[in-house]
This record gives C-alpha cells, structure tokens and sequence, in this order.
C-alpha cells in the first residue's frame, strides 16, 4: 500500500511518517529563519556594524561550515547522521539565546561579539548540511523528489510569511534606528526556541541504514555533470552576495523602512514563492532539473534590475514578489539535480564537494561587495543601487557562460516543445505543488 504526502505518492508508512516529521523539522526551522530574516541584519545595524563584517554574516559561516564539513568526512561516512545533526541544530539554537545577550555588553564590544556569535549561529548548522540533504534525499523516493520539495517549500512559505508579517507587526513603531534591543534580544529568544523544537523533530525523525563506507576509499572526483553544476550555481549564489546583505541595509537605513514595511516586504517574497511553487517541482520532475534550473536562473539574474529604478515601498514589494519566484526555481531545482547527480554515496562527499564550492563563492564575494560598498560611484539615487547593478550584470554573465552548459540527467522528450502557449498551461492547478503541463 501506498501513502500520499500532499496529492504525492511516496511509498510505505516508514517513509511517510518520516517525510512528516521532517516536514515539522522545516516549520519550527522556518519560524527561525523568518525572525532571523526580519532582525538579523537589522540587529547588526542598531549596533554600527561595519560594511564589511555586515557582508561577512551570510556567507563566512556557510564556508566555516563547509571546512568542518571536510573535516569531519571521514568520521561520518557510513555511520548514522541523525546524532550530528541533532546536536549542530541544538547548538544553533544555544546560539540564538547568547546572541540575545550581545546588545547589552559594553559598547566597545557589543559589534565584535555580535558577528562572532552570529558567525557561530551561522556555522553550527552549515557544519551538516550536507548530513541533512542527504538523509532526505534518502527518505524521499527520486521520482517525486522536486514535487514533494515544491510541496514542502509551500508550506515553509506560508509559515515564513505568517511569522515574518507578525514579527513587523509586533515591532511596527521602531526603525532600526529607533529600537530598544530588547526588542531584538526577544526576537533571537522566539528563534532559539523554535530551533529546539525542530531539533526535537529531527531526533525522531526515522533515518535509513546507512551505506557503508568502502575500507579505502579512492581520493574523489567529481562527475563532469556534478563539477559544472557546483561552478555554475556556486558562482550564481555568490554573485548575488555580492549585494545580498545590502538590500537590508538599504531598506532599514536609506529608505527608513518602519519594520511593519520591511516585513511586508519579506511577505511579497515569500508570496512569490508560494507561486513558484505551484508548478515548479513538476515541471523539474517532468522535464528534467536542468532545462528548469535554467530558466529559474536567468530569472534570478535580472532581479537586481527593478531595485534601480524603485524607491518606494510599493515598488520594493512588487520587486521582492519577482525575487521569491525566481529564487524558489532555483533552489527547488537545484536541490533536484544535487541529490540526482550525487545519490549512492557513502561518504556524501558530492555534497561537501558542491558546499565547498558554493560557501567558498559566496564568502568571496560577499568580501568583495562589503569592501566596494562605499566606494562606488552614484549612478542612480542611492550608492548602493550602484552595488545591485553590477550585482545584475555578474550574474547575467553567470547565466551566459555556465549555465548554457549544464549536463542533461533526464533524456529530454520529444514531442514536447516550449513556446509561449505552453506558459500559459502552468497554471492550470491541479493538487497542492502540481500542474498540467
């Protein structure tokens, strides 16, 4: 007998219960990422953080994460992942309450002490990310992976924007300017608790005997589909760290966004990405993760262009609603073609293979965007917007010379051509996460 998960078939009862309890591990993970989201950076701000070490909080953590992830290879190559990862979330969430403490120590340290708690907050769950991609990749059968993720993602959306406009509600009268931090200092003890109940989840979340590992294992190389797929989104992702953490900035510190706004803002993006998901991982399931993550990425691309000509809070919302379509396709696809191209390994060394390129990416140029920032010249009404523009033409050029030559791992159909008619077919609904195509 089978089981279904959101209009999806997924196999036995083993497998459903897991996909569920890995789906409660999502939500409380998600009510983390939504306060963090709102009050993260903006934290950062209310204390005078620097350009630099504001670029540094997305990505040196992941890469930080990534090294470890190198390190402990060897350790947890065939052996169970569930230990590891339980105990990396439950120390992210430990994090999470000493960051809560930051604001009130003395002046001269409170910066500094931010961005190395948050740096830990950050690196403590990088560190088995790929423990965790592949556990679920595991779990989840490979035919309904892309839908049962887009399923997934739907639900976190909802979350997300629930928690996100209710954190701007709750702090609608400050301004990151204006805010006592105990407002901020609740915020972060609302996300370390929600990280505690995920972790709970994830403790009794079922995992597959894993594969054992070979007693010498042979040095690894990438497969040619695996070594162009980490080059192209790695440097996709980084390109769009080069601005990333600036669009907080601007928001909260040029445009004084009251945080009402800025949640509404972090709304539209998630409401762009229930969207996306309604026919995202069908059409990656359908026609392949490739030809999808194409199209998801060229539209990634041109999101920094609206930033350049918007300054009101309508036009940002409007822009934010494009970004979460865009950035869903990708992610959604992505994480597809990851755990395709890399299934069946022991030591899950595809995936750290895949982090090391896209932490290493990321913390480069996400250097690289905090030492220009206040550098360049104004070509439009803001100096930031100045970072956004070459933040759009990198990534085009992203798109341009890597994208176009990512391996095809479905043999395509024929028969089955794209053109405009066919885009007015994705949105014929047909069961949560599904379209007919």
């Amino acid at each position: 007998m089978t089981h279904r998960i959101g209009g999806v078939d997924v196999g036995d009862e083993c497998t459903r219960r897991a996909l569920v309890t890995s789906t409660w591990d999502g939500v409380f993970a998600t009510v983390m990422v939504a306060v963090m989201e709102t009050f993260g950076v903006a934290g950062a701000v209310a204390l005078g953080v620097p350009s630099v070490p504001i670029a540094l909080l997305a990505p040196l953590p992941v890469w930080l994460g990534t090294l470890a992830q190198l390190a402990l290879r060897g350790r947890v190559a065939g052996r169970p992942r569930r230990p590891w990862v339980v105990g990396a979330v439950r120390t992210q969430a430990s994090m999470l309450l000493l960051l809560a403490l930051t604001g009130w120590a003395p002046a001269g340290w409170a910066p500094p002490l931010y961005v190395v708690v948050f740096v830990l907050y950050g690196a403590s769950n990088a560190a088995v990310g790929h423990l965790w991609m592949s556990w679920l990749s595991d779990v989840c059968p490979e035919g309904v992976l892309g839908r049962h993720m887009a399923w997934r993602s739907g639900i976190f959306a909802c979350v997300q924007f629930a928690t996100g406009i209710t954190a701007g509600f709750v702090a609608r009268g400050f301004r990151s300017d204006t805010a006592p931090w105990a407002v901020y200092a609740i915020a972060f003890l609302v996300a370390g608790l929600a990280r505690f109940v995920s972790a709970g989840f994830l403790a009794r979340q079922y995992e597959p005997p894993p594969i054992a590992a070979p007693p010498a294992p042979e040095p690894f190389r990438p497969s040619l589909a695996l070594a162009r797929f980490a080059r192209a989104v790695a440097l996709l992702n980084g390109s769009a760290l080069l601005a990333g953490p600036f669009f907080a900035v601007w928001f909260l510190r040029d445009l004084r966004f009251s945080y009402l706004t800025f949640a509404i803002g972090g709304g539209c993006t998630v409401t762009g990405a229930l969207v996306a998901n309604r026919f995202v991982g069908h059409l990656a399931d359908a026609h392949g993760a490739a030809r999808v993550l194409r199209a998801g990425a060229l539209a990634a691309a041109l999101v920094p262009l609206p930033y350049l000509f918007v300054d009101g809070a309508w036009g940002v919302w409007l822009a934010n609603f494009y970004s979460g379509m865009a950035w869903t396709t990708v992610n959604v696809t992505a994480f597809k073609y990851l755990a395709q191209v890399t299934r069946g390994g022991a030591d899950r060394s595809g995936f750290v293979y895949a982090n090391l390129w896209l932490t290493s990416a990321n913390l480069g140029l996400g250097v690289l965007g905090g030492v220009i920032a206040p550098h360049l010249p104004v070509l439009f009404a803001w100096p930031l917007q100045t970072l956004f523009l070459a933040s759009g033409v990198l990534r085009l050029a992203v798109v341009a010379l890597l994208f176009t030559r990512l391996v095809e791992l479905e043999p395509s159909e024929r028969g089955r051509r794209w053109g405009p008619g066919r885009l007015f077919q994705l949105f014929h609904w047909s069961g949560p996460g599904t379209t007919r195509v």
